[in-house]
């Protein structure tokens, strides 16, 4: 991968693994010492290992790639003139799949994006909710999280819990308090995916689990009146995938359901266990927001 002539450095972060990955991180550290550091974080879960990767790191512009990504030569590069505009917060670019596998015939384009598969063109677009840059290629001006404060800990995986929308939710702080989020075509990756995720069981857990994230995201920015928008629309999308006779609509269809009945669980717990957004006051007064306007 080429680097920026600027400074930089790697941060591995080990989440408090069980096999040899921590091994394996400290002899890129020991062969890289002025460019690697590793460190470990034993609380599970993706916002804490990124949460603390941010505390540790040195640098202006933080950029993150999943364990499973692969970058572009050019994919730093990329991140950094997409971050040269200081009203740009924060960037991403395409993530090309790369499957494990023979494809089953029900995978089509409905279920990608649970898979992380994102391109939005060869052009740089900014982006606005809900169509922010994927987790798995992510990059931040540190400013970002001086304003906006760190990851949720409510949301991203969690051992074997498929919780997500924690860059989301992130970036739903940046736009509200007035900063510009872009799409860049130069900073691509392609991302693993391995053939355990491409099962129904999985994809309806996946769907379950973005019904839940999403009930977190509007209760904690929109409160009980974004609660209610939520249950209406995931109601209709669940009601609008009735028939259909192929393996792919009878798949959708188990999913969307599964979408809708965890966002309904959800609006039962979340407004108990989780804090509204209340803004630093680096961030000033946040644009209102409601989904689905």
């Amino acid at each position: 991968m080429e680097a920026p002539d600027s400074p930089w450095e790697l941060l591995i972060v080990d989440n408090d693994s069980t096999d040899d990955t921590l091994q394996l991180a400290k002899s890129i550290e020991t062969a890289n010492p002025e460019r690697v550091r590793v460190m470990v974080e034993k609380e599970v879960g993706l916002s804490a290992t990124r949460n603390a990767g941010i505390r540790a790191a040195h640098g202006q512009i933080l950029a993150f790639l999943d364990d499973d990504a692969f970058p572009a030569r050019d994919w730093l590069t990329g991140i950094v003139e997409a971050l040269s505009d200081p009203q740009v917060l924060c960037a991403g670019g395409p993530v090309d799949p790369l499957f494990q596998g023979e494809l089953p015939d029900w995978l089509d384009d409905r279920f990608l994006p649970y898979l992380t598969v994102w391109d939005k063109g060869p052009e740089t677009v900014p982006l606005t909710y809900n169509e922010y840059p994927r987790g798995a290629n992510i990059a931040y001006r540190r400013e970002a999280f001086d304003r906006f404060g760190l990851f949720s800990p409510h949301l991203g995986r969690k051992g074997r819990a498929l919780t997500s929308c924690e860059e989301i939710e992130h970036c739903l702080r940046i736009e509200r308090g007035g900063g510009q989020i872009v799409y860049t075509p130069a900073a691509r990756i392609r991302h693993w995916v391995d053939a355990s995720r491409i099962t129904p069981e999985w994809m309806v857990k996946r769907f379950a689990a973005q019904g839940r994230s999403e009930a977190i995201i509007h209760w904690q920015h929109a409160g009980h009146t974004g609660l209610r928008r939520g249950l209406r629309v995931y109601l209709a999308n669940a009601r609008r995938t009735e028939g259909g006779s192929t393996d792919a609509d009878t798949l959708y269809r188990r999913s969307t359901q599964a979408t809708f009945r965890a966002f309904l669980l959800a609006c039962f717990d979340v407004p108990l266990r989780i804090p509204r957004y209340d803004p630093l006051p680096e961030a000033g007064p946040p644009k209102p927001w409601l989904p689905f306007q």
